[in-house]
């Protein structure tokens, strides 16, 4: 990878509860004199000390181009907002900067980026200072820092057979990096971005650098006054974490035994008190800080041990040889067939990853049609620019597990990513797919992420709420089942409030029934569904979890997820959807006409969605100045829903408005002066919200879910009690009481991000997961075939059943081989032999491109119906484009086949 010269500078800088040191910092910065022309960007992440609007005001006037926003503070991570930063930048060098280091002299940033003449140099950092306050016992724990010492150094690795030999001791010395102050090529980030992580992320860019053959430099040219004094309590907590992650991400303990302690005490000790002799202090001073530093040194120690004790093992980045991507997305449904929130976010975040230059494919199940493809075919084609796999799933489940697990969903899923060989799977959804997916992809080598949307992983509904509007606040256990039979209701609490115990007790006696044969047939199809849906929750939220990262565009569904216990909360993102809302625009509001509030609704009028909570409000309303426009599909001689809108309606200012262009929402926004988000479940990120705001209009949104947290109470809309019309009627109320309320609630609407930003942020997300190292699993599914998606057939062969077709001797079924990997290879033939054909024998044998031949034992009738299952052990020659399965032995023309499947499986490459 060849370097070029830098002529360009981004100094990144994440900021919270920063004030003590800010003004000097930004002071710092203002007097650098730099050859290179840079700018700042900032990222605040929710700090409430006045951090951001000290920043906000310097903006203006400070000598190069600054940037500023804010993040919640749930979003931040040490690599991953510094990514964020980067990302949103455009320099050639990317200089990180903490803001509680301060730069000295106004040469600092010149003499950084002067590091980088040497084309070799992809990191430098700068040498810590002490600060002129900082305590004894901080100058003394600092002296054999290697981030404090004098002498600048280059660090490069040494031969690969001398490196291979290293102790974890001796590498970690190598990786020395320290992101608080400090710089990396963009062209460098971009192969290998900071990973993800609460500490260390600077030492693993590091590593990643050097074993990408790269040269870091010390610079103590470039110096920051930067140092913290910690207390026993931070000492020890600080210890424990690098301890942890020396463990889990370098595989060194750094103390193995907690007898050590005592002895790296010793040992240090005299070191200790030479330097302390040169402070010029009293005996009794001396005696004193050598005590301190003594009892700090222990409490990291013994952090050190006790973080070194964990056996969670993290596997290795590395760089790659460039930025781009193979990018895999998995939905449930894609334009033009549906264009729905999940679809129409899929759709923008592709278009977006493909602009950025990244080849991107499309996995979408769509409903069959009459004459259509056979279920779980897949066909190639497009949708405007984009490639999509389209399988063909009519949702014709067999039973409830199949809803979330189908096998057949996985062989299909399995071909394509065989063919597309992606380097990340973004699952949009799992719903009318397969759960398995998961294990597919991770088997395949790739990394993974699935998008939580809405509450499918915790709830068959997807939403949350029960038949008769209840809403739960979570997974229901065994009451989930009542609630999917829409029975008994009322006994869901009872039912939810189960123990595990009686809960696994439920679940064995419905396997016993399911297996008795003497019950009735529905008792028994219950008990089966029972056990399907008491497994749902944990297979569904164990493919979730087994993803290399889990994200939720809303805190609140994230907080939904996380209390079930079985996620990570660092690998858990909250981030926003990106959005397309280019086409709106705040209009100037019409004229009011006589003072009336003209209140609007619009979205789908569905029960759910609350509509008739607004309206039964407007009731409580009549005889004030307001008006109801409801914007949404609307025919009440069809819906009963809308017939009981328009009962509800009869007597107030309400207008059933209808459908209108997208095109046009602006226009509706200027006629409308607030909007009301009714719902009555827990929205997740409602997309009308962020609308109203680019319209310019406030938002009066039910007091909780996403709602509640995308608008801001008092100041870009109000909330009210869900479902209560009394509560929704006060809120009204204020707006025609308070003449200034409705002025000051749109003073100051969010920015949402928007779908340019949203790629960018996905981008680093996904480089970063590219480079964890990985294995595809030696047995993955290459292949799955179903006798009836032969692509070609000969001689006689007959349908039996709904899966099995029946081969007469030398009749000949070819599968194609399109996208499967050359290699050893494992091929599993599953057949079904009758008791009653005592005569047949079922054998064949399986050719591949016509050459190579491998037979089938013969297979003799039993006393019962038995299925069978056969393995051959073969070799896929590179660029075979097809299978046979033929019928009877090559000598002789003897010989059926009754085929239910084929499975084709990778082999390790040392069994070939």
């Amino acid at each position: 990878m060849s370097e070029q010269a830098i002529s360009s500078i981004s100094v990144l800088m994440p900021t919270w509860q920063g004030m003590q040191f800010l003004k000097r910092v930004f002071e710092a910065l203002n007097a650098q004199e730099c050859p290179l022309p840079w700018d700042l960007w900032v990222t605040d992440s929710g700090s409430t000390d006045g951090s951001f609007e000290f920043i906000e005001a310097l903006a203006k006037d400070f000598s190069v181009p600054l940037h500023l926003d804010r993040i919640h503070t749930v979003e931040f991570d040490h690599g991953d907002t510094r990514n964020r930063l980067a990302a949103r930048s455009a320099g050639d060098l990317l200089v990180f900067l903490t803001q509680d280091a301060i730069p000295t002299g106004n040469t600092w940033l010149a003499d950084l980026a002067a590091e980088f003449e040497d084309p070799l140099v992809a990191g430098a950092f700068c040498r810590n200072l002490p600060r002129q306050d900082a305590k004894l016992s901080t100058l003394v724990l600092s002296r054999d820092d290697p981030g404090w010492s004098e002498g600048r150094r280059v660090v490069e690795l040494p031969a690969p057979d001398e490196y291979a030999t290293m102790s974890p001791d001796e590498k970690r010395a190598l990786y020395t990096f320290q992101d608080v102050a400090s710089a990396i090529r963009r062209s460098v980030w971009e192969c290998h971005p900071l990973p993800r992580t609460s500490f260390g992320e600077d030492v693993l860019m590091a590593r990643a650098m050097l074993e990408g053959g790269k040269r870091i430099v010390y610079s103590d040219a470039a110096k920051v006054e930067h140092s913290h004094d910690y207390d026993l309590r931070e000492t020890h907590a600080r210890g424990a974490i690098d301890g942890s992650f020396n463990r889990s991400w370098l595989g060194r303990t750094c103390i193995g035994r907690s007898e050590d302690v005592p002895v790296l005490l010793d040992r240090l000790a005299p070191g200790d008190q030479a330097f302390i002799k040169t402070l010029g202090l009293s005996i009794a001073a001396e005696r004193e800080l050598a005590n301190e530093v003594r009892n700090l040194r222990r409490a990291a120690f013994e952090g050190l041990h006790l973080g070194g004790q964990t056996t969670h093992l993290r596997p290795a980045t590395r760089m790659r040889q460039d930025g781009d991507l193979k990018l895999l997305y998995v939905v449930h449904g894609f334009p033009p067939d549906t264009w729905a929130g999940t679809e129409v976010f899929t759709l923008g975040l592709a278009r977006g990853m493909q602009a950025l230059g990244h080849q991107v494919a499309i996995f979408a199940r769509v409903p069959g049609i009459l004459g259509g493809p056979e279920d779980f075919e897949v066909h190639e084609g497009s949708f405007e620019d984009l490639r999509v796999w389209r399988m063909t799933h009519r949702l014709d489940h067999p039973n409830l597990r199949a809803s979330y697990e189908q096998p057949r969903a996985e062989a299909a899923f399995a071909r394509v990513l065989a063919r597309e060989q992606p380097d990340v799977v973004h699952f949009q959804h799992l719903i009318h797919t397969s759960t398995s997916l998961v294990r597919v992809a991770k088997q395949a080598g790739c990394a993974t992420v699935v998008h939580c949307h809405d509450y499918w992983g915790l709830c068959s509904r997807v939403q949350l709420i029960r038949p008769d509007g209840v809403v739960c606040a979570h997974n229901m256990g065994a009451g989930c089942f009542a609630c999917v039979k829409e029975r008994s209701l009322e006994s869901i609490p009872a039912l939810a409030s189960l123990g595990p115990g009686v809960q696994a007790g439920l679940v064995e006696l419905a396997r016993r029934l399911e297996r008795t044969e003497i019950c009735p047939q529905e008792q028994r199809t219950q008990a089966a569904e029972f056990m399907d849906l008491s497994e749902r929750e944990g297979v569904v939220l164990g493919a979730y979890r087994d993803c290399d990262l889990q994200v939720s565009p809303s805190r609140f569904l994230r907080e939904r997820y996380l209390e079930s216990g079985v996620f990570d909360p660092h690998r858990f993102l909250f981030s926003e959807n990106g959005l397309s809302l280019e086409h709106l625009s705040a209009r100037a509001k019409s004229p009011r006409p006589e003072g009336v509030l003209r209140v609007g609704f619009v979205g789908s009028l569905v029960w759910y969605k609350g509509c008739d909570v607004l309206v039964d409000a407007m009731g409580l309303l009549a005889g004030r100045s307001i008006e109801l426009f409801i914007h949404g599909g609307f025919d009440p001689e069809e819906d009963e829903y809308h017939q009981d809108l328009e009962r509800r309606a009869a007597g107030t200012r309400t207008k059933f408005v209808g459908r209108f262009d997208n095109a046009r929402l602006s226009e509706v926004h200027a006629d409308l002066d607030v909007l009301v988000v009714p719902s009555v479940w827990y929205e997740n990120a409602p997309v009308t919200i962020a609308e109203a705001f680019a319209c310019g209009t406030p938002v009066v949104a039910s007091g909780f879910g996403g709602m509640a947290e995308f608008v801001r109470d008092g100041i870009d809309g109000l909330h009210f009690e869900p479902a209560d019309a009394i509560d929704l009627a006060r809120v009204l109320a204020r707006l025609l009481d308070e003449p200034e309320l409705l002025a000051n609630l749109s003073l100051e609407f969010p920015r949402p991000k928007s779908v340019v930003q949203d790629a960018l942020d996905w981008e680093f997300r996904y480089r970063a997961l590219a480079c964890v190292e990985r294995r595809a699993h030696n047995q993955r599914l290459l292949a799955e075939f179903s006798p009836r998606e032969a692509q070609r057939s000969s001689g006689e062969i007959l349908e039996q059943g709904a899966e099995m077709v029946l081969l007469r001797p030398g009749a000949v079924l070819e599968f194609s081989l399109e996208g499967v990997p050359e290699g050893p290879a494992r091929l599993e033939v599953e057949q079904f032999s009758l008791a009653g054909e005592l005569g047949v024998r079922l054998t064949g044998r399986v050719e591949i491109e016509g050459l190579e031949s491998h037979m089938l034992p013969p297979i003799q009738a039993d006393k019962e119906d038995r299925a069978v299952l056969q393995a051959i052990d073969l070799r896929l020659p590179p660029g075979a484009s097809n299978l046979r399965v033929v019928a009877g032995q090559q000598s002789s023309s003897d010989g059926h086949l009754r085929l239910v499947r084929l499975c084709l499986h990778a082999r390790p490459s040392h069994e070939s």
